[in-house]
């Protein structure tokens, strides 16, 4: 069983970021760090399936995995991210149980699902054999997060989390906000209820509650309610952030027109 997915079975912590530069330096220099897993974001990052095989190579070898972040619950775009060895695939805009159970056929091989054979990467080109990948990658180590970020995903809630082969639910923040109307509102009592019905349901099915947190001190409070799966903002983020924060004590920014999520 992959790292990843024996944390997860175990209810551990796990961390990560988010990666949307594309150049190998940034998962390079990521792979040195005590990190659980990189989200490739090929929905709003300007990265492709082409891309993102070339910033996977760093990871070969150290106990950090890969997830793909698909940019729609397609069955063409996640075989192929599959087969170019990520270990995760986070699938958007899940909404209901029907999605749910499209996105694990989609990764999922016959007869249990529809993905076609062509692994390449995924299997060392031909280091392993496609009957070892066939027979452990599905049950040992391949982790499907489905991300809620819809008024209309929390209503559908208990049957997009029972659907067998989902691990994660996996809130998108400023979209979950936006649907509920109640834009980059996190505070408010209606977000805060919305997050307390995905930990609960959560719990009732054995799924991994997870979030992307906008600071460590957010992650914090995130992970003291429950989260298990936390995302430490982004590539960009971090980057800007860390400048921002220089500039701030060098008088560059004044503090009160510091900018953010």
């Amino acid at each position: 069983m992959s790292t990843l997915k024996r944390k997860l079975k175990n209810g551990e912590v796990v961390l990560g970021t988010w990666v949307t530069i594309n150049h190998p330096d940034v998962v390079d220099a990521l792979s040195e760090l005590p990190l659980d897993w990189l989200v490739f974001d090929m929905e709003h990052a300007p990265l492709e399936i082409s891309d993102i095989e070339v910033l996977l190579m760093p990871l070969r070898g150290v106990d950090i995995s890969p997830i793909i972040r698909v940019p729609w619950n397609d069955l063409v775009i996640i075989k192929r991210a599959l087969d170019i060895g990520a270990e995760g695939i986070l699938v958007p805009w899940v909404n209901s149980r029907e999605e749910a159970e499209r996105a694990v056929s989609y990764a999922s091989y016959p007869p249990r699902g529809l993905r076609g054979v062509g692994p390449r990467r995924a299997v060392r080109y031909g280091q392993r054999s496609f009957l070892d990948y066939y027979e452990n990658f599905e049950k040992n180590e391949r982790i499907l997060l489905v991300q809620i970020e819809t008024g209309k995903a929390l209503e559908n809630l208990e049957g997009i989390l029972s659907t067998p082969g989902i691990d994660v639910a996996y809130i998108g923040p400023m979209d979950l906000s936006v649907s509920l109307g109640i834009p980059l509102k996190f505070g408010d009592s209606r977000f805060q209820e919305a997050l307390k019905k995905v930990r609960n349901v959560c719990e009732k099915y054995d799924v991994t509650p997870g979030i992307h947190a906008f600071s460590p001190e957010q992650a914090q409070e995130l992970i003291s309610q429950g989260f298990k799966f936390v995302a430490l903002m982004s590539d960009l983020g971090i980057m800007r952030r860390g400048f921002i924060n220089a500039l701030t004590m060098l008088g560059r920014i004044k503090e009160e027109a510091r900018i953010g999520y």
